[in-house]
């Protein structure tokens, strides 16, 4: 048996600070949700109409434990003290998902697998929202709170213009086609970097759209989780993608 360890936490693409959980769940469920439709023809028969994958919906219990004085301090790969990386009592998380909720934001959720080796793996990175969350106390554990998530993916809506194809039907109608509107940028092909800048600063400036910055670390074998979720060196020449 290895001594492989999860990490979850929750963050804004536009912020550094971290909310880690303080103890992985037990269970974790994913919900592909099918968005085929059945068509029923005229002689009775039907046919199936096949669209997207609908959004993954996740489901999972964590135990928000009353922190005592000499509670361990949480494992993080590359966490020095100095960064913000949110631990606390209960009251610090319940705060946290209500503000999640109510804020109307889309937040990351990210999954990071730590090997006995110390090297680490992403196994979940998705913008969610929160959709629910139920909290449960248990006699005889005062302190504690057992608080049921339920999270959705999200995805941007994408921006479609009516374009004039020059067409007119029969009875004078003007005839017009949806084009999705381009949502990133032309981008240069290469980019050093500033003092300051982080991955999703970058891919928000050069690619007009924020949630891009895994593609970047992706083509520059970024893997280092400080450099995907922090600041970057001052100097570095970055591949952009087109």
């Amino acid at each position: 048996m290895t001594n492989e360890r999860i990490v979850m936490f929750f963050k804004y693409d536009d912020s550094t600070e971290i909310l880690q959980l303080p103890i992985p769940p037990e269970n974790f469920k994913t919900k592909v949700v099918n968005k085929n439709k059945s068509v029923e023809l005229m002689d009775g028969g039907e046919f199936n109409v096949l669209k997207d994958i609908g959004l993954r919906e996740l489901n999972f219990k964590i135990l928000l434990p009353k922190l005592n004085e000499g509670f361990f301090r949480l494992p993080f790969v590359q966490q020095p003290e100095t960064e913000a990386c949110t631990i606390g009592q209960p009251i610090v998380y319940l705060n946290a998902f209500r503000n999640f909720k109510a804020a109307k934001k889309p937040v990351r959720f990210l999954m990071l697998r730590i090997f006995a080796d110390g090297s680490e793996s992403f196994q979940g990175n998705m913008l969610v929202s929160f959709e629910e969350y139920n909290v449960e106390e248990k006699a005889g554990c005062v302190g504690d709170y057992w608080v049921e998530l339920k999270l959705k993916e999200y995805r941007p809506v994408r921006k479609v213009v009516l374009k004039d194809t020059g067409a007119v039907t029969e009875d004078n109608k003007i005839v017009v086609a949806e084009v999705l509107q381009r949502t990133a940028k032309s981008a240069a092909k290469n980019y050093k970097t500033k003092a300051g800048d982080t991955l999703w600063k970058i891919a928000k400036l050069q690619l007009n759209d924020g949630n891009r910055y895994t593609e970047i670390a992706k083509i520059n074998n970024i893997t280092n989780i400080d450099e995907i979720l922090y600041s970057l060196d001052e100097g570095r020449i970055l591949i952009l993608p087109s």
